[in-house]
């Protein structure tokens, strides 16, 4: 049989395996759902066709040299030699009951679904546009998870949205500009140490009082 490798499939199968895995594990989770866990004929050897399935990935890697985020999303981060993670956390999202909606044409938020309780949905591609926007360090401390930890903090942030979505109680269209914005781990948690959520101005102005003493 024949199989052309596509990113559609990577995804799939990094998903199936929890959002982390070594190369030779998304290897054999395609080949066991798309090729009969046979290597496709137009594939010189097993070695080949995991090395495809790499290239593919790290054209969608923010650790690859070239990686522009303006032309394709960072959809996998390098953790390690041969192990990738899916750079939206699979399971590992910043709020456990909050889920990505993958397709959103327009970005459309608050849409709830029952779980163990209401979920408030959120646009993975509005998450994008915001980070394109405003770049990777937070954008209340000046935080960088990647001057901090390296490469394996590359690429990494929370979005904060600065109207919380369980307010709304209703479906809205997000702009990723005013409505989003990246905070650090740390000041997230800070903003949401109050109800309703403390604004950034006033938490930048905690952090500059502190500072200054």
């Amino acid at each position: 049989m024949k199989y052309t490798v596509n990113i559609d499939d990577i995804e799939q199968a990094l998903f199936a395996l929890g959002g982390e895995a070594k190369a030779k594990a998304i290897q054999d989770q395609v080949l066991k759902v798309h090729c009969g866990e046979s290597i496709p004929d137009n594939y010189q050897h097993e070695k080949s066709f995991r090395q495809t399935i790499q290239r593919k990935m790290e054209d969608y890697c923010p650790q690859a040299e070239g990686f522009d985020l303006s032309k394709k999303e960072p959809k996998f981060i390098r953790v390690g030699h041969g192990l990738y993670r899916h750079a939206n956390g699979s399971g590992k999202r910043e709020f456990t009951a909050a889920e990505e909606v993958p397709d959103a044409k327009q970005y459309v938020e608050g849409a709830t679904r029952s779980i163990a309780v209401n979920a408030y949905e959120r646009s993975a591609d509005a998450r994008n546009k915001c980070v394109e926007h405003y770049g990777y360090k937070c954008q209340c401390c000046g935080f960088s998870f990647e001057e901090k930890y390296g490469e394996l903090g590359k690429a990494f942030i929370h979005v904060h949205h600065v109207k919380p979505l369980a307010e709304i109680k209703n479906s809205y269209v997000v702009d990723p500009i005013k409505d989003l914005i990246p905070l650090c781990a740390n000041c997230h948690a800070m903003v949401h140490r109050a109800s309703p959520a403390i604004s950034i101005e006033k938490l930048k102005a905690e952090i500059k009082c502190r500072s200054q003493a």
